[in-house]
């Protein structure tokens, strides 16, 4: 909330807290739930993409998705904050300030639009257009928090993955004791994994389901 507007009565406080209780979480999933389906469909997309242009790694990595989604952060943006500007007879610096500040969810309240000339009375273009775009934002900046969430937890996937390999490898050769980190030049053996199983070091983004986010009840691959 930017401030500007509060309930007064204690009836209203109370309902505003009992409200804020169960809207809060679940607008939250929501926009955790919709950030999902946009990353899959980009995902999507990119993989039909590179497939039309014939390259040889059709497969859409971690480090692809999370560059679309600083870049569609950064339109969106730029597109609110050209418009807010122009409605509001703002810089282009301070529309974009209360973007952010607006789709970040921190709403100090210094800058507020729709506050003008009766603007939620007097122009319906306007207002329709600051709630779509307040929806779409969060949605956008949901998705690509989330994309960068699971980019963290990947890394970490890997470095627990490559720490049991080689600890793997310690105790098939009788060298038990600290870990250290793994020589580059070194070759582990196709059996040294921790699963038990060949092919070395696997990729771990096929552990994680597709880009799932945090409010998912679902986030690795069921192991058959």
């Amino acid at each position: 909330g930017y401030g500007h507007a509060a309930p007064s009565t204690d009836g209203g406080k109370v309902f505003c807290m009992v409200y804020a209780l169960l809207g809060i979480p679940l607008t939250l999933v929501m926009f955790q739930s919709l950030g999902e389906r946009i990353n899959t469909f980009v995902r999507y997309l990119l993989h039909r993409i590179k497939k039309c242009l014939g390259l040889r790694r059709a497969e859409v990595s971690m480090a692809n998705m999370v560059t679309i989604g600083f870049f569609s952060c950064i339109s969106t943006l730029c597109i609110g904050a050209a418009a807010f500007s122009y409605y509001e007879h703002w810089s282009f610096f301070h529309a974009y300030y209360y973007c952010f500040i607006t789709l970040t969810t921190i709403g100090f309240g210094d800058y507020v639009a729709l506050q003008k000339d009766e603007a939620l009375q007097n122009n319906p273009q306007y207002v329709a257009f600051s709630f779509v775009y307040i929806l779409t934002g969060l949605t956008v900046i949901g998705a690509f928090l989330n994309l960068v969430v699971l980019r963290f937890m990947t890394m970490n996937a890997e470095d627990e993955k490559r720490d049991a390999e080689h600890r793997a490898l310690l105790t098939r050769n009788g060298q038990a004791g600290p870990l250290r980190a793994p020589d580059p030049s070194s070759t582990v053996p196709a059996g040294a994994t921790s699963g038990g199983g060949g092919g070395g070091f696997r990729n771990v983004y096929a552990e994680v389901l597709h880009f799932q986010s945090m409010c998912s009840c679902l986030w690795y691959k069921s192991r058959e």
